[in-house]
């Protein structure tokens, strides 16, 4: 069992909860371990009872960290062993012979309390004659034994609720914003692709493929369909399988050999094994690769070379820096939006670098 976080201690929605816990266990307590109820009684236990409600919040919100922490390390064994069994079985389990104990302690506490008070402050507790009886005072405690091991196991019920409750929330929170980055990349993609530039770049080697190839104009039109089909189809999506993002990349790739003929290369090695066993966020290759188009210099003699492989669980893609002259500031909007999908999609980062003259971006696989 991991140890108890000291921040975790003074977090404000647990003392709440602890203090709402108290206020139901206590009184219930008092009512079922008193025989009688007057005022003489309650004046004379009254500062019993303020020590017992300020031991009882401390306890109960040191319970909540333990229960915290017997969660947790359930899940590392969930993780660790092929057998996995219920989270809350376990909880429970562990949880009921903990409160056993923990009762034991109480006993003990609540005995020396009271010699405490006689002690130091001179304050002694009355019991009637009934009170005192042997059989009374066994059933008294057996009754608060059970009371306090079943509101220690409530507790149990009460913080696994709250926590799934707060899991909904982040899973709700973390779909709103992937929802929220894949219309983005949508945006981003269509914008790129639907500017008066790229369309009359594309109506452009359309015309002139018309005039010498008219069987190659058919496939520059089924490429340009196919492209434009994906990006409406699949923008929206978390993730798609490697293969699917890889047959758009064909089609996009041709779009862009069509333009610049032998001034760009893609290289592309993968293992035919990876490309279903892998999946991507959709879009991510075409916004690299036009990034990389988009800010580097490229020529006949000497062409642009963008490489995408992959090493590992990762997928790797490069090219050499050969920055633009005049090219305006770019806000980096793509390659941001790349970063924050991955980071709500998986735990890996999605890093960026320039090493040894290339510009380097290394994506997470996603299973």
């Amino acid at each position: 069992m991991r140890l108890i976080p000291v921040s975790t201690l003074f977090s404000k929605q647990e003392w709440q909860l602890a203090a709402g816990i108290v206020c139901i266990y206590l009184p219930v307590r008092i009512f079922v371990s008193n025989v009688a109820l007057d005022g003489e009684t309650i004046l004379n236990k009254m500062p019993l009872w303020i020590a017992e409600f300020a031991v009882n919040l401390l306890f109960f919100r040191i319970w909540i960290a333990i229960i915290g922490a017997i969660q947790y390390s359930s899940g590392r064994l969930d993780a660790t062993f092929t057998f996995r069994f219920p989270r809350r079985l376990f909880t429970y389990a562990v949880g009921l012979v903990l409160a056993v104990l923990f009762n034991f302690a109480f006993i003990f506490l609540w005995r020396n309390m009271e010699m405490l008070l006689a002690q130091q402050l001179q304050i002694v507790i009355k019991r009637t004659e009934q009170e005192i009886q042997p059989f009374n005072r066994q059933q008294k405690a057996k009754a608060n034994t059970g009371l306090t091991v079943m509101a220690m196991l409530a507790t149990i019920y009460m913080v696994s609720v709250k926590r799934s409750n707060e899991q909904l929330e982040q899973v709700s929170l973390r779909a709103a914003q992937l929802e929220k980055e894949n219309l983005q990349t949508r945006f981003i993609a269509l914008k790129n692709q639907l500017s008066p530039h790229f369309l009359f770049n594309s109506l452009s080697i359309l015309t002139s493929i018309i005039e010498k190839n008219p069987q190659q104009s058919v496939l520059y039109v089924n490429r340009l369909s196919k492209s434009y089909r994906y990006i409406l189809d699949h923008s929206d999506l978390e993730s798609v399988t490697l293969r699917t993002e890889l047959d758009f990349i064909e089609a996009y790739v041709f779009l862009l050999k069509s333009r610049f003929e032998e001034k760009m290369h893609v290289h592309i090695e993968i293992p035919a094994a990876a490309h279903y066993q892998y999946k991507i966020a959709p879009l991510t290759l075409q916004l690299l690769i036009e990034n990389a188009v988009k800010h580097n210099q490229m020529s006949m003699e000497n062409p642009l070379h963008i490489s995408i492989g992959m090493i590992d669980f990762q997928l790797i893609i490069s090219n050499p820096i050969r920055k633009r002259n005049n090219l305006p500031a770019s806000a980096e909007i793509g390659l941001s939006n790349i970063i924050r999908r991955y980071g709500l999609l998986t735990k890996e980062p999605v890093t960026v670098s320039e090493t040894g003259g290339s510009f380097v971006v290394k994506i997470p696989l996603l299973t």
